[in-house]
């Protein structure tokens, strides 16, 4: 990661799309955990 500053928005950016994602996911499996009859 050590190419300059220049790329260092677009790793934040890609980083901050990635936590975004997992934690949308997360969200989801635990709204679906609590749906009765649900594999999750």
């Amino acid at each position: 990661m050590a190419k300059g500053e220049t790329e260092g928005g677009m790793v934040q950016g890609l980083l901050a799309i990635a936590v975004s994602v997992v934690f949308a996911a997360l969200t989801g499996i635990l709204i679906l955990h609590f749906i009765p009859g649900n594999p999750f």
